[in-house]
């Protein structure tokens, strides 16, 4: 008589990443950077002041307060900062930062900018309240861009000749860690759920995502030539990437990771900078080689064939959200993790030597309540113990075969049963590989044990593993 006893347990859990907010927008910014001067937009009519602001020296990017109120400019040429007041249109305060500033970024609650200054490799950080530098961070060699994350926790900065991204704890104003990323890269955007930030490779023409969570590349995408802007619409649906070298803007599908069009047709010359309406209804294009901006229609992904004269130079610009609206975020938890729950033991049926021990396991279950947008992962089976007896030879995973069989009670799939096949090594039981959101599946697995012909006879146990991830 051969019996047999199968074990099995793993738990594991993640946390989910709070989504964030877009407010509508009624003017956009533009710095002009030949020229001194910020031109705005009515982004309603498309049609530009014919009064621009006068700046500092060579002008390169803009952010917005959160409330619209401010809009911040860096001049690169002049090593200080203009702060606009949007109610006005007027320079408010001149405030000096590092030398040779470009990207900056504010947090979503409007306490802080970061300015980065490109050569002397630091960021200088404003204090919003008294619009003063507070501290200054050290980062890699060449920093030219800057992004802060939905929560405010992290800002991304890009070093163009360190081939990295710096990521600074806004909590202590200090790099946390750096990332190895592609060739030059210059600019970065985080989508707003806060998981993933897009970040422009200028040299090896790509795109390198990060995940957020693991602050890892997760995988790179190839664009067109010499990418220089980013932004993620406001749905986090879409990437817009511009391509300095090519006149052109690869669209990014921020599910799949992967070009899903590129516009080409009323883009003008060396585009540099894109920015999206607090609706995402359109995208903004500066041409920097032609003096204009491309506006893009985003449920077609096509530009008007109107393109909209600036200043000289154009390079960064930010929407500004209409004035009086109130910006409320809330934050969704996750409601537990990642587990699967297995039967403590199993028995198979009596065979004789050179037979097939059969039986189910029973139910085993993998339960998500890590509340994710991609909410995927993958149960693995293995034969930890071979089946042994007193006196008897093992019998290994190469004469044990594993059948998932069929999703029970699914909850929130699609679910995908692995093929059956024997445990000489670890194989897939079950995979969700879409859908988003908590979910769970059973399934009662069948094991079936190709028993040799010299097979003493005694009660043979083993250890059977399941595993999520």
């Amino acid at each position: 008589m051969v019996g047999l006893i199968a074990l099995a347990s793993l738990a594991l859990s993640m946390v989910a990443v709070p989504p964030a907010a877009a407010d509508p927008s009624d003017f956009l910014y533009v710095a002009n950077s030949d020229d001194g001067t910020v031109s705005v937009i009515d982004t309603t009519s498309d049609i530009v002041s014919a009064t621009p602001i006068t700046v500092g020296t060579a002008p390169t990017w803009v952010a917005m307060f959160p409330n619209g109120t401010k809009a911040y400019v860096t001049n690169s040429g002049s090593d200080d900062m203009s702060v606009i007041n949007t109610a006005t249109n007027t320079v408010s305060a001149t405030i000096a930062v590092g030398d040779e500033p470009r990207g900056v970024a504010v947090t979503p609650d409007g306490t802080k900018a970061y300015v980065v200054n490109t050569l002397d490799g630091t960021v200088s950080v404003i204090d919003t309240a008294t619009d003063s530098v507070s501290t200054t961070i050290t980062v890699g060699n060449t920093p030219i861009g800057v992004a802060v994350t939905p929560n405010g926790a992290k800002a991304y900065v890009a070093n163009l000749n360190a081939n990295s991204v710096s990521v600074i704890d806004t909590t202590t104003d200090s790099v946390s860690s750096t990332i190895a990323v592609g060739a030059n890269p210059s600019t970065v955007a985080v989508t707003p759920n806060g998981a993933k930030a897009y970040v422009t490779n200028n040299t090896s023409n790509d795109v390198s995502v990060i995940n957020t969570a693991t602050d890892a590349v997760s995988s790179t995408i190839t664009v067109g030539t010499a990418p220089r802007g980013v932004a993620v619409a406001p749905n986090g649906g879409k990437a817009y990437v511009v391509n300095y070298g090519s006149n052109s803007v690869s669209v990014i599908n921020t599910t799949t990771d992967a070009v899903s069009s590129t516009i080409t047709t009323n883009i003008g010359t060396s585009p540099s900078g894109v920015a999206f309406t607090g609706d995402g209804t359109k995208a903004y294009i500066t041409n920097t080689g032609s003096d204009n901006v491309s506006v893009i229609n985003t449920a077609t992904d096509t530009a008007s064939p109107t393109l909209l004269t600036v200043g000289g130079g154009p390079l960064g610009e930010a929407a500004s959200p209409d004035q009086g609206d109130t910006g409320v975020t809330f934050e969704v938890s996750a409601t537990d993790g990642l587990t699967v729950a297995v039967p403590t033991s199993a028995t198979l049926s009596t065979v004789t030597p050179g037979g097939t021990a059969t039986g189910q396991l029973g139910q085993v279950t993998v339960t998500d309540e890590r509340s994710l947008a991609d909410a995927s992962w993958v149960a693995t089976v293995s034969l930890t113990d071979p089946f042994t007896t007193p006196g008897g030879s093992p019998i290994t995973g190469s004469a044990v075969t594993y059948t998932p069989g069929a999703a029970i009670d699914p909850v929130n799939g699609p679910f995908t049963p692995g093929t059956a096949g024997t445990l000489a090594s670890a194989r897939t039981a079950f995979s969700k590989t879409s859908g988003s959101g908590n979910n769970s599946v059973k399934w009662n697995p069948t094991l079936d044990v190709a028993v040799p012909a010299a097979a003493v006879a005694g009660t043979y146990t083993g250890t059977v593993t399941h595993s999520v991830a």
